[in-house]
């Protein structure tokens, strides 16, 4: 199963019909989490199963972005799944195993076979419903830390994270669609949910370094 949250007013919408495309090639379920407002909008241009959250982060954001915790309760009802931005094409998947793994994009302009390995952001994580004992985050898909938080949940809790490291999953890049105002929201979300502390600067690089320290390549 493929979870995502797809954005109504994705600035560059071709992207993420391109993304379910490459996702229709794997035979699975897809599904896209949303608020119902936007449920009616997206079901008549997405071919995908629509589930309803239990709340969004309208109260911080203003807008209805679905916090990773969330999609998190799709994968405890539904036993596995592949938690993924909705704008990432899939080349293939690696066989999984019993360990989370996570996804370094490789991002291109024209073509795929001119990619460039991005590094410092996660796009996809497979997980387990036993993974999943996580606490609820304020932390939503579309914007910033979220991909920081996941893994380092994980950790906490004592779970090995696995890392592949061929390119699997590929992102066409585009203009950023988070403010810098909403970047430093997220970073003080994120300090206060996992105690990491600091500057909004220096908590981004302690908690990637404290990530990529630990991630197991394969």
């Amino acid at each position: 199963m493929i979870i995502t949250s797809l954005a109504p007013s994705h600035k560059n919408k071709e992207n993420q019909h391109k993304a379910i495309q490459s996702w229709r090639m794997h035979d699975t379920k897809i599904v896209s989490v949303n608020h119902i407002s936007e449920i009616e909008e997206l079901k008549n241009e997405y071919d995908v199963e629509f589930i309803e959250p239990d709340r969004t982060g309208w109260g911080i954001f203003g807008r209805h972005y679905v916090p990773a915790s969330e999609l998190l309760e799709v994968i405890r009802k539904e036993g596995s799944g592949l938690i993924i931005n909705s704008d990432i094409i899939i080349k293939d998947l690696p066989k999984f195993g019993n360990n989370p793994v996570i996804f370094n994009r490789h991002d291109f302009i024209d073509t795929m076979d001119k990619s460039i390995l991005f590094r410092s952001g996660f796009d996809a994580f497979y997980l387990k419903a036993e993974h999943c004992n996580l606490p609820e985050t304020n932390l939503c898909l579309g914007q910033c830390h979220w991909d920081y938080w996941l893994p380092i949940m994980l950790m906490q809790n004592g779970l090995s994270i696995e890392r592949p490291v061929d390119a699997h999953i590929f992102h066409k890049k585009h203009e950023l669609q988070y403010s810098m105002l909403n970047w430093e929201k997220t970073s003080t979300i994120f300090s206060e949910e996992t105690g990491i502390k600091g500057s909004n600067q220096s908590i981004s690089q302690k908690a990637f370094s404290h990530i990529t320290s630990r991630l197991i390549n394969i």
